[in-house]
């Protein structure tokens, strides 16, 4: 089966130019965490699965680096904790967090791995909660930025400032679903983050040679008829356009200056400036596709394949469709797909529906390439299988299974990785 899908994608597409990568998030990984973030506090207080010691990364990071290796990947990203760097109050620098990053690029270069950095993956510390409704924010991030470029500027050339605004500002501060669990501020948390990237990415871009943007997502709206394209239009400028229209336009889109009313500051012209010209590439992470009719209404095709996730289906030819729109709409930026993976359930090792949704997510990405757009990275979510925030470890996205039963280990009851099918195939892809 794992010959079938690998002969069918080098045949489809023989010639790849973007590269193949794997990925995690520290929150979701590390564990031994020093001080607690605002996932700490709202997994308490929802009664939700504590994150504990995560998959153990924060000490089994040598191996983890040396799984990466042997899986022929050689690109890398993961996030920084603020957390760990400032664990227990503002400006209080912890050197035993500035260490541990230390050694895991080190142990990465020591492989020739390449780390592709994201400065915040949603773990702010609690004693800044409630964080981005706070015009505080930008400056604090502002200075937190300044550390870690200090820090690990000759050891990192690629950077992401923060990742999925769109899910912080909509789950965490509109449902209230996500930490910090607040509701109806999702637009003033929203701008904040924009303006947080943006005097961060100004100030890298003036002080340092590398490259840096943001990660945004996006999901794809099929239109279910000729009616409904204007609703699929909508639907893209109330998600991804709520955060790429300012970023490469300066300007928020109509739809979302007529939705959020007086709760949208305005840009200034200085943050516009910096706003068009703070991104190198664009980070994106996609998952699914939805159909829409003409009433804004989201449904789905029986015939695709269903992820553990209640939101994941495998739809490949969305990845095609949102790629195209991206360069249409924005100009032919380079584009990393910094996140695209699926979960099973108790998949453990052969995970056949993973890699038929991997199979077709690649194979539109290097379709895409072919046809000149400039589509650089496809970064698998994720290496192993870790915490997936409000749904703790009932999701498995990994390409890694992390074995939870107690073991006799003294360390941890969270140590052993056992590769999957799906990571054995994209070894293959990455050896040929």
């Amino acid at each position: 089966m794992l010959l079938f899908f690998f002969i069918l994608l080098i045949n489809l597409y023989p010639i790849m130019g973007l590269f193949i990568g794997t990925a995690t998030s520290a929150y979701q990984v590390e564990g031994h965490l020093p001080g607690n973030s605002i996932w700490d506090t709202f997994t308490r207080s929802r009664n939700l699965h504590p994150v504990g010691n995560a998959t153990n990364h924060y000490l089994l990071y040598k191996d983890d680096v040396k799984l990466i290796y042997d899986l022929n990947i050689r690109n890398y990203r993961f996030s920084i904790s603020w957390t760990r760097i400032m664990p227990y109050e503002w400006n209080n620098v912890d050197p035993a967090g500035i260490t541990f990053y230390h050694d895991l690029l080190d142990e990465l270069h020591n492989y020739n791995i390449t780390p592709y950095v994201t400065l915040y993956h949603w773990d702010l510390p609690e004693y800044l909660s409630p964080g981005w409704t706070n015009p505080d924010i930008v400056e604090y991030f502002l200075n937190y930025s300044k550390i870690i470029f200090a820090e690990y500027n000759s050891k990192v050339k690629y950077w992401m400032t923060i990742n999925e605004p769109l899910t912080t500002s909509l789950q965490g501060y509109g449902k209230g679903d996500f930490a910090p669990g607040l509701s109806n501020l999702q637009y003033i948390a929203g701008h904040y983050q924009i303006l947080a990237h943006a005097y961060t990415a100004s100030f890298y871009k003036n002080n340092y040679d590398g490259y840096i943007g943001i990660v945004l997502n996006a999901n794809w709206f099929i239109p279910k008829n000729s009616k409904s394209n204007e609703q699929a239009y909508s639907a893209m400028m109330r998600t991804f356009g709520w955060f790429a229209n300012p970023i490469f336009f300066g300007t928020y889109p109509e739809e979302i200056i007529a939705d959020a009313g007086d709760q949208l500051p305005s840009f200034t012209t200085e943050e516009k400036l910096m706003l068009t010209s703070s991104s190198d590439f664009l980070g994106l992470n996609h998952y699914t596709s939805y159909i829409i009719d003409e009433h804004g209404t989201y449904s789905t095709d029986p015939l695709w394949i269903h992820g553990q996730s209640p939101w994941l289906y495998s739809v490949p030819f969305g990845l095609y469709k949102l790629l195209h729109f991206i360069n249409d709409y924005y100009g032919n930026i380079p584009i990393y797909i910094t996140e695209c993976g699926f979960s099973m359930q108790h998949d453990n090792h052969f995970d056949t529906d993973r890699i038929h949704y991997l199979t077709g997510y690649l194979e539109q990405a290097y379709r895409c390439e072919n046809e000149g757009l400039d589509i650089r990275a496809f970064f698998v979510w994720s290496l192993l299988d870790n915490f997936e925030w409000a749904s703790g470890y009932d999701e498995s996205f990994g390409i890694v299974y992390v074995d939870r039963s107690p073991m006799s280990n003294s360390i941890s009851n969270t140590t052993k990785r056992i590769p999957k099918s799906s990571a054995l195939y994209l070894a293959n892809i990455i050896d040929t």
